[in-house]
């Protein structure tokens, strides 16, 4: 059975039948490859749909509405006159166009797409919305788990005062500006599942990463992601503050030497970046919701406490 990312999602989701649970399921206990795989799509499950569900979403406006049915309605009446002339033409030519063929000549692979006026009328507002933040989300992903789509050498095109920045940054704000507070307000933390990921880190990765405790800094813990970036393992911590969007400490090897907290702006988002023992740290966040310079010099400086130790205890460890 060929385990294919596809195949991995359908079971993440709870979508593959019994009989391909199975293979997946022995794949995932002889593969620590699948494993791994099965692990970064588990952790990139966000309740995007209870979060949109309690949303308190404004009317659409009739004009809106009468606009839309109107554009749906020329376009039905222009795809039936088309057709009917092009079977005006072709009875009395008596030719048979390409078209007209019934369906066996078209051969097995090949199918005519379905009329989308009728299916259009069924969407509405609220749901057009939905399908374009989830169409977002999953770009977000592809850049995730493929950053090369991003461009030739992984980086993002921006305006944003990015010149400071290494491109595994650039790729991780890109990544973080696409997370809303109120997804993220839903997600509650699994000391169990936090050790876990955390001991990944640590043995597999060989990241030497420990998950500082903010709440003194007015940010929550919500979760951990192991990510990765041209096949190089990048952690992703995120908080949500009091007030505004979700920030995120995002962390990768570097063995370069120790350079002491620089902040800086990519795609809009607000970026404080610096180096210690032998790894790179970037503190993301929007504009405005938290002070990442004093956080950023904090962290560096081994001032915060840590919620998983070295030992993933999964208890509080009181070293800065």
């Amino acid at each position: 059975m060929n385990i294919d990312d596809a195949i991995l999602l359908a079971y993440v989701d709870g979508d593959l039948p019994g009989d391909e649970c199975v293979k997946v399921e022995q794949a995932i206990h002889e593969s620590a490859e699948v494993a791994s795989r099965v692990s970064m799509l588990r952790a990139s499950q966000l309740p995007y749909k209870d979060a949109f569900d309690q949303q308190s979403l404004p009317p659409v406006p009739e004009s809106l509405t009468r606009s839309v049915e109107e554009l749906i309605r020329q376009h039905a009446a222009k795809a039936a006159a088309q057709h009917n002339a092009a079977s005006t033409a072709s009875a009395a030519s008596a030719a048979v166009s390409a078209d007209d063929e019934p369906e066996a000549f078209l051969g097995t692979n090949v199918h005519r797409l379905k009329p989308r006026a009728k299916a259009l009328l069924g969407l509405s507002w609220p749901k057009l919305a939905v399908a374009f933040v989830a169409g977002a989300f999953c770009c977000g992903l592809a850049l995730r788990l493929v950053p090369q789509l991003a461009g030739g050498n992984g980086t993002f095109s921006t305006a944003s005062n990015d010149s400071g920045m290494t491109p595994w940054i650039k790729a991780a704000a890109g990544y973080q500006q696409l997370y809303t507070r109120d997804t993220v307000a839903l997600l509650q933390p699994d000391t169990n599942t936090t050790a876990a990921t955390v001991a990944d880190i640590h043995h597999v990765d060989d990241l030497a990463v420990q998950i500082p405790d903010l709440r003194s800094q007015g940010l929550t813990f919500k979760r951990v992601q192991r990510l990765r970036f041209h096949d190089k393992p990048l952690v992703q911590i995120v908080y949500l503050p009091e007030k505004g969007k979700p920030v995120a400490l995002c962390v990768l090897k570097e063995a370069k030497a120790d350079s002491a907290p620089s902040a800086g702006s990519v795609q809009g988002m607000n970026v404080v970046a610096w180096r210690r023992g032998q790894l790179g740290y970037a503190l993301i966040g929007e504009p405005g919701s938290v002070d990442l310079d004093a956080l950023g010099k904090q962290l560096y400086n081994g001032q915060v406490t840590t919620t998983i130790s070295d030992n993933d205890t999964g208890d509080a460890d009181s070293r800065g």
